[in-house]
């Protein structure tokens, strides 16, 4: 049987799964993310409400009006066939284009009609001249029509402009159904690996996002949201979608744009600043949304999603992210993608990069070209954070050392005490405010938590590491109460214990 996976047609056996077809068409799919199955293109065209008219003028929207059998149908099973016609005639009343072939009936009663008709008329009252007109003016005429609805089976709800300006010299270029979430919801079904999948199904496994080349900044923090190949629902709404995990991290204005369908968008300013959405309807631009990119592939994945569901995403481009790579590592890497790479800083081979230029993916795949900070792998920590126990002050500690959005972050140390074994990194008091007690501890810190101060003392947000195990103070010198638990270094040691004041250390987080 055939069916399609991401729009790409394959032939299954019968009885074959959703987990037969990814796997057979090696669709991109991450376990554990949402698939969306629709039954077939007839039925997801049979609950089409509105159809894109092509000309040579311009493109013309038409919405359905109720549901009148004989005409709707006809439209539906015939809009193909008004693809390749001319604009017939145009008067001050009304342009037609046609024409086709039908097997309606025509009336010869005259009738009122509203500017922004679509109407379907049988001219000469032979069903042999079918044309369409578009109504633009409100007027009496005898157009020959169907004896149902005056021939009315839509209005006209975009391209009014274009209507205008057509003339008889004009052609239709094509005619195609404007797919709506609406549509999509009520062919599709979000589904599971185990779904048996039927003749012409369709079956989407994930989305395509294409960046917009205006928008580095902005297309960069996406690609941070989507760090591990999938993008989290955490609201949705029959308007967008969105996701928080960067919410509160301040972004710039860049492109400021139309939000289409299908567009994706990071807030700048406002209480929501940070967090991404993609739109399923079309919303007008607003100077608090920058546009991120754009779905390419895979929309109808993106109507039927629910809250607290994962989409797997691809981009293009794809993250293009050097740091916590070697040089060695950089080069093999950045040789695959054929872009130029130069070393700077330190340029040995196990020299850890903890900074790239130009940063941004969207400008590197531009220039294909790009330099590389390398720094003594002496100058690293890896370390591991209790972000589900400890979320404030986890959010607190990668902004503050730049990994929230990026992938290696650094801190200053402020105090560097042998005799004490503990590194202590100041406070930044802007972001500090708000740290509530979270995971403090109850006998004991032990060596290696990482830890900040909390707003039970005065010195809110300082962070400290301790060498050794301690049963009275943590590592910022405050009280148990005083002190919230965020992570543990995992990796780097003895680098931690060779820093000295004013030393920058450069940390990894381990996932």
């Amino acid at each position: 049987m055939k069916v399609k996976v991401n729009e790409v047609e394959i032939d299954l056996d019968e009885g074959s799964t959703v987990e037969d077809a990814i796997k057979l068409s090696n669709a991109p799919y991450i376990d554990g993310s949402a698939i969306s199955l629709i039954k077939g293109r007839s039925e997801l065209e049979s609950n089409v409400e509105k159809y894109k008219i092509i000309t040579t003028k311009g493109s013309i929207i038409i919405e359905l009006v109720d549901e009148f059998d004989i005409i709707t149908t006809f439209w539906k099973e015939h809009y193909k066939d008004f693809a390749s016609t001319l604009i017939r005639w145009t008067t001050t009343n009304e342009a037609a284009m046609g024409s086709v072939v039908s097997n309606l009936e025509p009336s010869h009663e005259e009738y009122l009609y509203n500017r922004w008709d679509v109407i379907i008329s049988l001219s000469g009252f032979s069903n042999e001249a079918t044309h369409i007109i578009f109504s633009k003016t409100k007027h009496r005429a005898t157009y020959g029509v169907p004896n149902q609805n005056k021939g009315i089976f839509a209005t006209v709800v975009g391209g009014k402009r274009t209507i205008m300006k057509l003339r008889n010299t004009d052609s239709i270029l094509g005619v195609e159904p404007v797919i709506e979430r609406k549509s999509v919801v009520n062919s599709a079904a979000v589904t599971d690996l185990s779904t048996e999948i039927k003749e012409d199904n369709e079956l989407f496994t994930y989305l395509e996002v294409e960046a917009n080349p205006e928008a580095p900044v902005s297309f960069e923090h996406f690609l941070k949201i989507i760090d591990d190949g999938t993008f989290t629902v955490d609201f949705e709404s029959e308007t967008f979608i969105g996701n928080f995990d960067l919410k509160g991290l301040e972004k710039d204005s860049e492109v400021i744009d139309k939000r289409k369908r299908g567009v994706v968008t990071v807030r700048n300013q406002g209480a929501g600043v940070g967090s991404v959405y993609i739109y399923r309807e079309d919303r007008v631009s607003i100077p608090a949304h920058n546009i991120v990119g754009y779905v390419t592939k895979g929309i109808q994945l993106l109507d039927t999603v629910n809250e607290n569901d994962k989409i797997t995403v691809k981009t293009i481009p794809e993250k293009i992210s050097t740091v916590s790579l070697t040089q060695k590592e950089a080069d093999e890497y950045l040789t695959s993608l054929n872009i130029e790479h130069t070393r700077d800083g330190l340029t040995d081979d196990d020299a850890v990069v903890v900074a790239q230029d130009p940063f941004y993916t969207v400008e590197v795949d531009k220039t294909k070209k790009i330099s590389t900070l390398g720094v003594p792998k002496e100058d690293f920590v890896e370390i591991e954070l209790y972000e589900d126990e400890s979320p404030s002050s986890v959010w607190y500690f990668r902004k503050i050392c730049g990994l929230l959005d990026g992938d290696v972050g650094h801190l200053r140390v402020s105090m560097a005490i042998k005799e004490m074994d503990l590194l202590m990194f100041q406070a930044v008091k802007k972001e500090a405010k708000g740290l509530i007690p979270e995971k403090t501890p109850s006998k004991m810190v032990e060596a290696w938590d990482i830890c900040v101060s909390n707003t039970a003392c005065k010195h809110v947000g300082n962070i400290g590491i301790r060498f050794v195990d301690n049963s009275e103070f943590g590592p910022t010198g405050e009280s148990f109460a005083s002190t919230n638990i965020i992570g543990k270094v995992i990796a780097g040691k003895d680098n931690c214990k060779a820093f000295k004041e004013g030393d920058t250390v450069y940390v990894k987080e381990r996932k």
